[in-house]
């Protein structure tokens, strides 16, 4: 490929003879752009078209609590960063003729393409952490934690991408307009490749780690089916890669390249976020009263309350993963709001704490009174979802 330099200033080639030079190129059977090509590019919009159309519906319920408990702000970063790799695909996997804008290789390639793959897995490494964090942990996500692994990631992805900027193109990818094609340099090529690798097993490790994770959230499964997606196109991508360095010339790998692509980033985020949004649509109600009991059953209601030992004022919730604690409880609270809203209540019991001791260390006959309604109140038994009184001692939420 280094001697196509050679061949700058030269009258681009055209038609049989453009066809001819680069069979001799690359020793395969050049099949040009074509309809087929088109209707990849159709399809692979059309999944996308659908997904935005589901993101929006998510963002119309994003105060149900099952969905909201799914980052719906990750899974919109997301979203944006597969459609762009979708878009960086259309170039980088030769689905579309170069002219015009599309001779930008180093930004379709670098900036688009790789940067937007790397966003995508970057997201889902960050939400597998913060779940380590929260359920295995048994630490908050919130505050360092959430915002140093975001930071440390975007230096790292911008650092590698500017560099691609500033280094010759002959040793990153460039466009040579006498065959009317973009050439990428193979050291580059595996080093983006290798690089892929970093963050996938990252959040297989974290998988494996979460494999026991509580069933309220399905995250066990979600986190299995994930892995398969992730690494369907992880293992595909090396091997065509590997393999066929031409395959932007043969239809049937450019094609399958950028549809395994565009249909694997559209099912995770299906995954994510369809069950708790198909439980809105058609059971929302029940679902959230089912999904809130199944919360205490799972003991996962102990992450929300467990600061209440400590003196702390604030939840550490799984919530906190989408930067929506669940703090912004009614002034006055009781057995009605808590039926709607059990986690809202022990929050709001975390921040009276303070306040209910000098009722309770205190039993003068001016503070008797307040501290026998604070009992009932905060009792030892769990109020359930019917308003009934359901004891279970075992729960951290004993005050008095």
């Amino acid at each position: 490929m280094s001697d196509l330099h050679q061949l700058d200033g030269l009258p681009p080639l055209r038609g049989e003879e453009r066809i001819a030079f680069l069979e001799k190129l690359t020793n395969i059977n050049i099949a040009l752009v074509d309809g087929s090509d088109l209707a990849t590019i159709i399809v692979g919009a059309v999944l996308y078209v659908l997904t935005f159309l589901f993101m929006g519906y998510v963002w119309l319920n994003h105060d149900y609590q099952p969905i909201r408990a799914k980052t719906v702000k990750l899974c919109t970063i997301m979203y944006v960063a597969g459609l762009l790799w979708m878009v960086g695909d259309f170039q980088m996997n030769g689905l579309v003729e170069l002219t015009g804008a599309w001779k930008n290789c180093r930004v379709w390639v670098v900036w688009v393409r790789i940067l937007s793959s790397y966003i995508y897995s970057g997201m889902l490494m960050i939400r597998f952490y913060a779940l380590e964090r929260i359920f295995n942990q048994s630490k908050p996500y919130k505050g360092r934690a959430m915002y140093i692994p975001a930071i440390s990631l975007a230096i790292l992805l911008l650092a590698y991408c500017l560099s691609c900027q500033f280094v010759s193109g002959k040793y990153i990818t460039e466009y040579f307009d006498y065959a009317q094609i973009c050439v990428v340099d193979d050291r580059f090529r595996y080093a983006s490749i290798g690089l892929m690798w970093v963050p996938w097993t990252v959040v297989l490790v974290l998988a494996v780690r979460l494999r026991n994770i509580q069933s309220t959230f399905n995250e066990r499964y979600e986190s299995l089916v994930i892995c398969v997606l992730a690494y369907t196109i992880l293992i595909k991508t090396t091997v065509i890669h590997a393999t066929h360095p031409f395959y932007i010339f043969e239809k049937s790998y450019r094609q399958s390249e950028t549809l395994i692509d565009a249909i694997c980033s559209c099912a995770i985020i299906w995954l994510m976020l369809g069950y708790p949004a198909y439980q809105c649509m058609f059971h929302r109600e029940q679902y959230e009263k089912e999904w809130v009991q199944k919360l205490r059953k799972d003991g996962v209601v102990k992450k929300y309350s467990a600061n209440l030992r400590s003196g702390s004022h604030e939840a550490s919730g799984y919530s906190q993963m989408d930067g929506s604690t669940f703090n912004s409880p009614p002034k006055t609270i009781g057995t009605n709001y808590f039926e709607k809203d059990p986690i809202d209540t022990i929050h709001m019991m975390s921040v009276n704490t303070q306040i209910s001791t000098n009722f309770i260390t205190q039993p003068t006959a001016a503070h008797r009174r307040p501290a026998v309604e604070f009992s009932a109140l905060h009792m030892d038994s769990a109020v359930s979802l019917n308003g009934s009184a359901d004891t279970n001692p075992g729960y951290p939420w004993r005050i008095i």
